[in-house]
């Protein structure tokens, strides 16, 4: 399996057209390049060339010519088209979010007459809206070529287009170059040959590749199974041409480098120990004792524990929790913009960009609201790694809508290994000295190799080929959606549903992302556990999360369409109840209203102070010293610094019955301040 490289050429003179793809073409094999595979295609419009890019994720590099006849009217179906041939969601109420149409315009459709574009950077602009990684090389008469520059961005590079016809290798080569680039792995390449070098280990791991366990009676059976590589390729630190992750030298600094590059950003830092870990590293780095932060109480629990490590003051915005189907929307906009104006004196606001169940904040809103306070922005994307690479997500991402850190679990949802993680800074005012500090305080000094090179090929994956999976996955997951509204009992939560469960769903502008399948299972007669049961044990489908009439899937980039076929078949399996499991019992609902969070003290003074346990019950009127969270819906009921009242014994009395995993509570008892400190 190669890596393609198709390039692009736009040119509606059809004999000039002709006349730069064969020169183009004749030049492949001077290059002698059998590690890649270079092939061209033509579009003699621009609309063809906008579908082209659209369906076609090999393509690689595009090579514009500055003077073919463009239409408005290709350029203003440029978004309806981006809309209507990716695979995603489709709403059937008023709000318009992403659709599928398998009914594609042909060529003649697409290229209708009508007013011609006075500047084409407008076509260079459609381009990048659909891919933005993608170079664009522009050909042009060489006495335009400063106007043509100067009227356009995005440009690659620029030729005089009688030169690629007399001298085609000049083009060739440096696309060629150009993929190269961004197809580098600086880290990964340094590191495989450096441990293919084998040299003898007179260094950390103790192990020494492996000696240790391939030599020994008892614990070979552990080297046999991994195998030779992953031994021999677990090195010491003291590898200086790999670099420091704490510094960002050598390897691991050009590394890093280019996932800034591909994400688009000032600044990207790898993590080994997770984004848990990331977003600690972040709070402390922005937060001194006493200062305010603005969060959303469903962040994820590191986020509640970086502000107690910070010392700092949480503004939580409430959490909008639906019963139902025990799951929440992102906070109300009108609440972010309340508090916000309430308390302007704020260092950052801290938002989960997308929640679990895949349900997506309008970023930009934020983004705009907090800047205008010089408020820092700060977005845990931990489930949204792949949200710059495709525009049918692009809205969403948190990059994009101008948030100034951001976290991606790169091991959840993109390639790379569990605890691999990214940070992305945007923030022209990032002390990154400091950063490093906090960074230190939290990484190990004998970080993981093999992680360090999955992040590494994690950017490349996005950078070369993510649109073309993303396209795939959309694509897929519109088919199964439309095969399983045909079912009787089963059915896909849809934006219109998440419209009827939350009021603020279409005046937010809340999103969904359509990779995250949320399934409605509550018209099943089966229990939630037998469900889970079936699909596991049966059918060797594992479930990321169920809820009391919910399951989701979760499809990452590792989401072939045979996994689809295999989870479609269960799931019609469960539908027309061709299973024999045992019978749902009655379940009574969750609770509706969480009782909101009122602090008495800065969280982190409880939660370091003297503490004692008493039993859950007797609590009321005491001062929490640690989290208390139920789950699901996994939203915190109590944190540190808040007293206990009536109402929240009353909520965890309604979850006693249910059986429910409450993470604070220790044997019946919780920790609260000592009274007699």
């Amino acid at each position: 399996m190669r890596p393609h490289l198709k390039i692009l050429v736009i040119e509606d003179a059809v004999d000039l057209l002709e006349q730069i793809t064969s020169s183009i073409g004749n030049t492949i094999n001077y290059f002698d390049r059998s590690d890649v595979e270079i092939s061209l295609l033509e579009a003699s419009s621009v609309a063809k060339a906008l579908q082209l890019v659209r369906e076609d994720g090999d393509i690689q590099a595009v090579v514009f010519s500055w003077d073919v006849v463009a239409r408005i009217s290709e350029l203003s179906e440029t978004s309806l088209l981006n809309l209507a041939t990716q695979g995603s969601q489709q709403s059937e109420g008023s709000k318009a979010k992403v659709t599928v149409d398998d009914e594609k315009p042909n060529e003649e459709q697409l290229s209708s007459t009508g007013a011609t574009v006075e500047n084409n950077a407008k076509v260079i602009d459609a381009i990048k809206r659909i891919r933005p990684e993608l170079p664009v090389y522009v050909l042009g008469d060489a006495v335009k070529g400063l106007d043509i520059v100067n009227q356009a961005n995005g440009i690659e590079s620029f030729f005089y287009r009688n030169d690629i016809i007399s001298d085609p290798e000049s083009i060739l080569g440096y696309i060629i170059n150009d993929f190269d680039d961004r197809n580098e792995t600086p880290f990964w390449t340094e590191y495989k040959d450096y441990v293919v070098e084998a040299n003898d280990s007179w260094h950390t791991p103790g192990h020494s590749g492996g000696a240790s366990f391939r030599n020994s009676p008892y614990i070979s059976d552990f080297y046999r199974f991994f195998g030779r590589n992953v031994f021999v390729s677990d090195l010491s630190v003291s590898v200086d041409s790999l670099g420091s992750l704490s510094d960002g030298t050598h390897a691991i600094g050009k590394a890093q480098a280019a996932v800034a590059n591909t994400f688009e950003v000032r600044h990207s830092y790898f993590v080994t120990n997770g984004s848990s870990t990331s977003n600690k590293i972040i709070l402390q780095t922005l937060l001194r004792e006493g200062d305010k932060v603005i969060a959303d109480r469903n962040c994820h629990k590191s986020v509640h524990y970086g502000i107690i490590q910070a010392r700092a003051m949480p503004v939580y915005l409430d959490s909008v929790f639906n019963p139902e189907y025990g799951i929440f929307s992102p906070p109300k906009m009108s609440q972010i913009k309340a508090l916000i104006e309430e308390n302007t004196d704020a260092k950052l606001i801290v938002l989960t960009g997308c929640t679990y169940d895949g349900l997506l904040t309008d970023l930009k809103q934020v983004v705009k609201l907090a800047h205008e306070h010089d408020i820092k922005v700060f977005i845990d994307e931990a489930w949204f790694a792949y949200s710059l690479f495709h525009p049918a997500l692009r809205n969403y991402s948190a990059i994009a809508a101008g948030a100034d850190y951001i976290t991606h679990s790169a091991h959840k949802v993109v390639s790379a290994f569990s605890q691999a993680s990214f940070i992305h800074v945007n923030d022209p005012d990032f002390d990154k000295d400091f950063f490093k500090e906090v960074f230190a305080i939290h990484t190990s000094t004998s970080p993981k190799y093999q992680l360090i090179a999955s992040l590494d090929v994690c950017r490349q994956q996005l950078e070369m080929e993510g649109y073309k999976i993303l396209n795939e996955l959309l694509s897929n997951v519109a088919e199964l959606k439309s095969q399983m509204a045909k079912f009787k009992r089963l059915k896909v939560l849809s934006t219109d549903d998440f419209a009827k469960m939350f009021s603020h769903f279409e005046s937010d502008n809340v999103g969904h992302d359509p990779l995250k399948i949320l399934i409605d299972v509550s018209a099943l007669e089966y229990s939630n556990q037998e469900i889970h049961r079936f699909l596991m044990d049966e059918v060797g489908l594992e479930i990321e999360k169920f809820t009391h009439s919910t399951i989701l899937v979760l499809l990452t980039l590792g989401g072939m369409r045979s996994k689809i076929v295999r989870l479609y078949n269960a799931l019609k399996r469960l539908d027309d109840g061709a299973v024999n499991l045992s019978k749902r019992k009655n379940k009574s609902p969750l609770p509706a209203d969480i009782p909101p969070i009122q602090l008495d003290d800065l969280p982190s003074k409880a939660f370091f102070s003297k503490r004692e346990a008493i039993a859950w019950q007797n609590s009321i009127g005491r001062t929490a010293a640690g989290l208390i969270t139920p789950y699901p819906p996994g939203i915190p009921l109590i944190v540190p610094g808040q007293k206990v009242e009536q109402a929240h014994i009353d909520y965890l009395q309604a979850l006693a019955s249910q059986k429910l995993t409450v993470q604070g509570i220790y044997d019946g008892e919780i920790y609260v301040v000592d009274d007699q400190e």
